[in-house]
């Protein structure tokens, strides 16, 4: 079905961004699909079928179907990528459903920030069939906070995009959440890409906690400026199947990238999580530590490039991903890479996987914790320190839930 889809895009999009869905569906044409395994055993450890992608790329159950409450505390709310909540601030900032944007030169939007395909197949894919979306204008100077809640029906499918702007001298926290309702085996895609102008310093937590049958690909992908400081904190739990890919681009001088990242993973989900950078300016800095947990009869992937080009001189690059296995039947795999193109540049990465010993759950018990307990806090005390970090009680409040959870896997 997808080689009709260049007629089917006639049809469907006829907007100022027709030429650039046109392109980047034509980098998804031109992207070959991987032969070769990943390991003796596997050739995806999060295997994707075209068939999954064409129900993402056509939309199948757009109409959402669940609760239509949030938490008063976010301040924007998506409903199967569905804007149906503004922030009274929005004097101050702009939010519009993307196609709008991309339709009324006055929000602002620069339609070559929309130009930016990425690197990656599904997200070319993506970038050319989106039907949902929102578009965030935050000006020169804004000093606050903003949460966006965005929840989808299970069985929908459907591509969504997210571009968000950050003028000069702005510092803002933004707070992502998705989540799902009811029950099915939705394919829902979704590029979020994140724009800071000079001098801006951002901090984005991303939450993703959807049905297990789900399959949620994810593309965070921030554009630094000089000067500019990027943090994220992400937080993947749910869904049965998972990419979620995180990069930076760090065109600008002295720009700064930091990542923070954990995963869950438990029953028979898979989960390939990617951290990388590519650094382009001079004077750069990107620092990523990653940890998950594996349970049941899980799967989790860590990888991560630290690439710094030849301009990119007095840089410096970090990778590191540690993995607990508590299971037997779990698997677990880490894959850094270092590409440096300079001699005048500091970098490392290290990995490391581990189970927990049965020794140290039966000292702790010996001092009289359950089991149960007992392995609570050893997972509490491995991810609990990173997300503390990002100060946001709402991860903090999950990622101690999930922690909890623990217990639930023998």
């Amino acid at each position: 079905m997808m080689e009709n889809y260049p007629e089917l895009m006639k049809t469907r999009f006829r907007g100022s961004d027709y030429d650039i869905r046109k392109a980047s569906f034509l980098s998804f044409i031109k992207s070959p699909v991987r032969t070769y395994k990943e390991s003796p055993t596997v050739k995806d450890y999060v295997e994707i079928t075209e068939e999954e992608l064409e129900r993402m790329s056509f939309g199948e159950n757009l109409e959402y179907k669940g609760d239509n409450s949030a938490p008063d505390v976010f301040d924007i709310t998506t409903q199967n990528g569905k804007v149906t909540r503004i922030p009274e601030k929005a004097d101050r900032i702009t939010v519009m459903d993307i196609e709008d944007a991309v339709r009324k030169p006055e929000s602002g939007l620069k339609l070559e920030f929309l130009t930016e395909k990425g690197d990656d197949r599904i997200e070319h894919l993506i970038n050319s069939t989106w039907q949902k979306g929102i578009f965030i204008n935050i000006p020169n100077g804004f000093k606050g906070e903003i949460k966006i809640h965005n929840v989808s029906s299970a069985e929908s499918s459907y591509a969504y995009k997210a571009v968000i702007m950050c003028g000069e001298d702005s510092n803002v926290r933004i707070t992502d959440i998705y989540g799902s309702t009811g029950s099915g085996s939705g394919v829902q895609g979704k590029n979020v890409y994140i724009f800071l102008a000079m001098r801006s310093k951002v901090q984005y937590d991303y939450l993703q906690d959807k049905n297990n049958e789900v399959t949620d690909l994810t593309f965070v992908k921030s554009f630094l400026a000089e000067y500019s400081e990027f943090s994220i904190y992400h937080v993947n739990h749910g869904a049965g199947k998972v990419v979620f890919s995180n990069e930076s681009i760090q065109r600008g001088d002295s720009s700064d990238f930091r990542t923070y990242g954990i995963n869950f993973s438990g029953g028979d989900q898979k989960m390939d999580i990617r951290d990388s950078s590519f650094q382009l300016g001079i004077a750069t800095s990107a620092d990523i530590h990653v940890k998950g947990v594996v349970l049941g009869r899980s799967s989790t992937m860590h990888r991560g490039n630290i690439d710094i080009e030849e301009r990119s001189i007095k840089s410096t690059g970090y990778y590191d991903s540690k993995i607990l296995l508590m299971s037997r039947d779990g698997f677990a795999n880490t894959k850094p890479a270092l590409l440096i193109k300079n001699n005048n540049t500091r970098s490392k990465h290290a990995s490391a996987i581990s189970s927990v010993d049965d020794d140290q759950i039966f000292y702790m018990q010996s001092r009289g914790i359950p089991k149960n307990l007992a392995k609570n806090l050893i997972t509490g005390g491995f991810v609990g320190s990173t997300v503390e970090k990002s100060g946001d009680s709402i991860l903090m409040e999950r990622v101690e839930k999930y922690s909890e959870g623990i217990a639930l896997y023998d």
